[in-house]
């Protein structure tokens, strides 16, 4: 028999926080772009690179509200368990798999602490367990939401777990169904995409992000003989493919010998089961398999350069180190795959634990042997069958609601049927009863014509975008609420100039904190020189949001504005001036202005950013040109004489 329970447990947490109220207006379409390529890669290798990307995260907010004050908190989880594998997954937490225990041994990379950092698409991330990516490529929109959660029994004795949730960008629902047969050594996940009836084509996406231990006998295993590599350089990524397994003099099967960031895709051989495992100084690890449809598969290192192992430190409060071996729908992560309208892909994973002596041999005998191993657990044609069979039942099989999601699904599933459209999904409840505050704006639109006026004083809780509500949001009555909106929606289609006269608009109507920085916002993107007066008019009306007066500051700082930011930041109150990305825009601010010495002791506190991006160079830039500009050195001359203090080296390359 297997059982699954919902159970509380507590976690040492830093909590999410608020979501940033200010809508992201910038252009986004670098988290696609700033990838390059050389002729080692065929056409059919990038075929789809250039595909589905996004210029705007658009209508979802940014998450930066947290910081690096973790307590102990208790949250609900998911326990599947039968007598040979336990499985812990966190629902509020995009249904994270956390833990995975085959055998009384751990499998994963179970993360002491819930720290989250600005990895994302909508910035905040958190390191460990396995991860599921859906929709646009980096980690999911929903990675630190709540899923509707089933839990279910099957009469056969199987128990397993429903997850899943409406996805607004792509307009598709995705659902994935955890569950463990009595008899079972392997926990199988089945997942499902849905593009419903009327969406057109998508550009489709999927990665499983399954975090492992970094030891110094970890040894990383796909049947590969050629690979696709990711390298972390400055600013972008660099793709070329490479035989397996030494590159640039370093074994990549071994991550310990890795010195660097990089991604490695391996080329899964044809007509064998794709499959990854990380085994352990001890033989034993972690094997993930799947059905043919899910073919990538990828290993990420942080490397051990100082940047990378400050990385490790950082997620997890510099207590675990960790590597992620990933398996996909597509050759790499930068390709969306054109999902038909109408269609539904289905895939069948199992992950369990793999033991197999593969000391000594080469990386070619090492995936034959790890295959011949895997396959006396479970084949190619096992998996098939249980996803005919077993996961079929699985997939019809109907329990009672124990967590909700959000409200999108079910408002979308109303605008359906004002348009005579089928549901979003045919197995998927998105009740009446989960719309909330945030959906109510827009039930008003869709049901009366009419978007609610608000108090302006108060931060506006929601957005949408496409077409369908643009043509609401512009046949409705005009009040400042649905012009600033409208701007919104105008903005994520790409139409600038319609945008800004919305923007206009809605002040005309009343003034707004909101409607005011969009303006700015749009004025500093386009080069208007009335940004700056615009900021400021909105800081006066919201004085107390944090999100306001640090992209005013970033501004001035991109702006090189550097008088005018030391003074903005002297009129902030002293505990707001005192926050570690308002302390950084000062130092900034006194190299700009030759206060070297002021910038230095700001430097070596030290200046730990909460928010730092993957990737961002910030802090190692702003260190090494306070001595350039000081000393009037080059940059090889500052990095030979003023070594970079380790806690400001977040470098991947």
């Amino acid at each position: 028999m297997s059982t699954v329970q919902l159970v509380k447990k507590e976690f040492s947490l830093a909590a999410l926080g608020p979501a940033n109220p200010l809508p992201d207006l910038d252009n986004v379409d670098y988290v696609h772009s700033t990838v390059t390529w050389d002729d080692s890669l065929t056409e059919e290798d990038t075929r789809y690179m250039r595909y589905g990307r996004i210029s705007t995260i658009l209508p979802y907010l940014d998450q930066d509200g947290y910081t690096r004050e973790r307590r102990p908190v208790i949250k609900d989880t998911v326990v599947l368990e039968n007598a040979f594998v336990r499985a812990e997954f966190l629902p509020w937490m995009g249904g994270r798999l956390r833990s995975l225990v085959c055998g009384g041994r751990e499998m994963l990379h179970v993360n002491p602490v819930i720290q989250p950092c600005n990895l994302a698409l909508r910035n905040a991330w958190c390191s460990g367990g396995v991860e599921w990516n859906v929709s646009i490529r980096g980690h999911n929109m929903l990675t630190n939401e709540p899923l509707f959660t089933e839990l279910l029994q099957l009469e056969d004795g199987t128990a397993g777990v429903r997850f899943y949730e409406y996805e607004r960008i792509r307009g598709i629902v995705y659902r994935l169904e955890a569950y463990l047969p009595p008899e079972s050594r392997f926990l199988f996940v089945q997942v499902h995409i849905e593009n419903p009836a009327g969406n057109g084509e998508r550009p489709m996406y999927w990665w499983s992000n399954i975090a492992v231990p970094e030891t110094s006998g970890t040894r990383v295993i796909a049947p590969a003989d050629t690979a696709v590599l990711s390298l972390y350089d400055a600013g972008r990524y660099r793709m070329l493919r490479a035989p397996l397994p030494v590159y640039d003099g370093m074994d990549l099967s071994r991550p310990s010998q890795i010195r660097r960031s990089l991604d490695v895709f391996y080329d899964v051989r044809p007509g064998v089961m794709p499959f990854i495992t990380a085994l352990q100084g001890d033989h034993t690890g972690l094997v993930q398999c799947s059905t043919d449809f899910m073919r990538g598969r990828k290993l990420f290192v942080w490397g051990m350069g100082r940047g990378g192992r400050h990385w490790q430190d950082f997620l997890s409060g510099g207590k675990e180190t960790y590597i992620e071996i990933q398996a996909g729908i597509a050759r790499t992560q930068q390709d969306h795959i054109p999902m038909p309208e109408g269609a539904e892909w289905t895939w069948l994973e199992a992950y369990g634990s793999l033991t197999c002596d593969i000391e000594g041999l080469d990386h070619a005998a090492a995936a034959d042997k790890c295959q011949s191993a895997l396959e006396k657990m479970i084949t190619r044609a096992d998996l098939i069958a249980e996803q005919a069979g077993r996961g079929r039942a699985v997939a019809a099989a109907r329990g009672d609601i124990a967590l909700y999601g959000a409200g999108w699904g079910a408002l979308e599933n109303a605008r359906r049927r004002n348009c005579s459209l089928p549901p979003v999904s045919g197995i998927c409840s998105f009740p009446a009863d989960s719309l909330g505050e945030a959906q109510a704006p827009w039930l008003s639109l869709m049901e009366k014509g009419v978007f609610p006026e608000e108090d302006p004083a108060k931060t506006p809780e929601s957005y949408m975008t496409g077409d369908w509500w643009r043509e609401r949001l512009r046949a409705a009555p005009e009040n400042w609420a649905q012009m600033y909106r409208l701007a919104i929606a105008q903005i994520a289609a790409g139409d600038q100039a319609a945008a800004e006269e919305a923007l206009e608009n809605s002040l005309r109507l009343r003034e707004s904190a909101w409607a005011l920085r969009a303006l700015a916002r749009t004025h500093y993107l386009n080069g208007s020189g009335t940004w700056q007066n615009e900021y400021l008019r909105a800081i006066a009306l919201q004085p107390d949001c944090l999100s306001l007066l640090k992209e005013y500051g970033e501004t001035l700082l991109r702006a090189e504005m550097y008088a005018e930011l030391t003074g903005f930041l002297d009129r902030l109150p002293e505990n707001t001036a005192a926050l570690p990305r308002f302390m950084f825009l000062r130092a900034a601010g006194y190299i700009g202005t030759g206060a070297y010495g002021a910038a230095e002791e700001i430097l070596l506190r030290p200046l730990t950013l909460p928010d730092i991006r993957e990737g961002e160079l910030s802090l190692s830039e702003i260190w090494f040109r306070l001595w350039e500009r000081k000393e009037h050195l080059t940059r090889a001359e500052a990095a030979e004489k003023h070594p970079l203090p380790p806690d400001l080296d977040f470098r991947m390359h």
